[in-house]
């Protein structure tokens, strides 16, 4: 009976001991490196500089702090590691297969969320999807868009009908005025996104900043995640840092404050995040009732958004592919089924991947340099070429189909 007794007040002890040790506080670390494919530079410059410093820098991170997790979005990036860098990308991929590179955003192209088809962005999320299990046998569950210039009330409903569960921005902080009551930008820190159709994702508004970094800090009385994480469901902030535009990955510093600030004695117990972990740990989100719902668009207000009028011909060729792309599909279908010709999915989906990656958010909107709209409308019109061409034999192998079956 004695052991008995013993066995339960070391048990008792144990268990006050282990909550004694529970913060009040809570936030995700997600380490990001934004990287705009084309802005104040074209895509040869993407490539040939920011998309390598991207992959080696992370890798010396990797060796060397075994919590740090890093998180990239963009299948057509991995695409061109690929293409370009074979050898770093069998690296990226035995990073990803260890949890250490996450695979974020499930499209192909971080696209602008407010000019593309909602066809485009059901594609763009497909393709992604597509590209990531092929290559790394995983898909990612969420859309992440840190730096886009509003996003429309489709967006949580295509994601939720794609599979996905979450998403992720900091670019509501722009805001110059609030739109929420008299002092807020947006409706809620961490919450529940409700589309036009009644579909909801989870959604993190105010991921701090994608460029922010620490030295030497201890992230765990961070007064800025502190604040955040009073005014987030259960005590708890979701948090960005690393590094804008360029892509590469967070300083040095940053990297060793995570590393210091995981066992630290604040009131913020930290956590080093993959993008989307906070929406599984609160999946299903019907069980979480504290979670605020918003139903509406959340649109910017003077940051970026004279972007929507203008490089008309860019928006102009976008839609044309869009509408290409659409009567193209249809031809080759009708052919297949009257045995005049093989779907051509293949072509179909590299001229897909050709014009999609240009809805990119600084690219399709019209806010990079003039040069890289060399590269731009020349992708356009070589996809606009190629839809035409899938149509004009399409149609033949439908005329021709069709003659044999009506001949006597």
């Amino acid at each position: 009976m004695k052991k008995i007794l013993c066995c339960i007040l070391s048990l008792f002890c144990f268990v006050q001991i282990l909550y004694s040790q529970q913060k009040e506080y809570k936030a995700y670390l997600v380490a990001t490196a934004h990287f705009d494919t084309q802005w104040n530079w074209d895509v040869r410059e993407s490539i040939d500089d920011y998309l390598h410093r991207t992959m080696v820098q992370n890798f010396w991170l990797f060796e060397r702090f075994p919590n740090y997790i890093f998180n990239f979005e963009s299948a057509q990036k991995y695409a061109w590691m690929k293409e370009y860098y074979p050898h770093e990308y069998e690296l990226v991929k035995k990073y990803i297969k260890a949890g250490r590179w996450n695979v974020v955003g499930s499209v192909w192209e971080a696209t602008d969320p407010n000019i593309p088809s909602s066809e485009s962005f059901f594609r763009n999320v497909l393709l992604g999807q597509e590209f990531y299990k092929k290559e790394f046998g995983v898909k990612s569950n969420d859309i992440y868009l840190p730096d886009c210039f509003g996003f429309g009330y489709t967006l949580p409903t295509i994601a939720a009908h794609c599979g996905l569960i979450g998403f992720s921005t900091q670019k509501l902080q722009w805001r110059k005025n609030p739109y929420f009551g008299e002092k807020e930008k947006m409706p809620f820190k961490i919450g529940l996104w409700q589309g036009l159709d009644g579909a909801r994702i989870m959604a993190v508004l105010d991921a701090g900043g994608y460029g922010t970094s620490y030295y030497y800090d201890d992230i765990s009385i961070n007064r800025r995640i502190l604040e955040r994480a009073k005014l987030g469901p259960d005590n708890t902030a979701y948090s960005y840092y690393g590094v804008g535009d360029r892509g590469g990955s967070p300083t040095l510093p940053s990297v060793y404050s995570l590393e210091k600030s995981l066992k630290a004695d604040g009131p913020l117990e930290i956590i080093s995040a993959k993008a989307g972990q906070i929406y599984e740990d609160y999946y299903p989100f019907e069980k979480h009732p504290e979670l605020p719902v918003y139903d509406g668009e959340l649109l910017m207000d003077v940051h970026g958004v004279g972007c929507y009028t203008s490089q008309a011909a860019m928006k102009h060729f976008n839609r044309r592919n869009e509408h290409l792309a659409d009567a193209a599909e249809r031809a080759s279908v009708v052919a297949e089924t009257l045995g005049g010709l093989e779907y051509p999915s293949d072509a179909l989906r590299e001229n897909w991947q050709r014009f999609l990656w240009h809805q990119f958010h600084d690219d399709l909107t019209g806010t990079s340099i003039p040069q890289s709209y060399t590269f731009s409308w020349n992708d356009e019109l070589i996809a606009q070429t190629r839809f035409a061409e899938t149509i004009t034999t399409a149609v033949g192998a439908v005329t021709v189909s069709y003659t044999h079956l009506t001949l006597p």
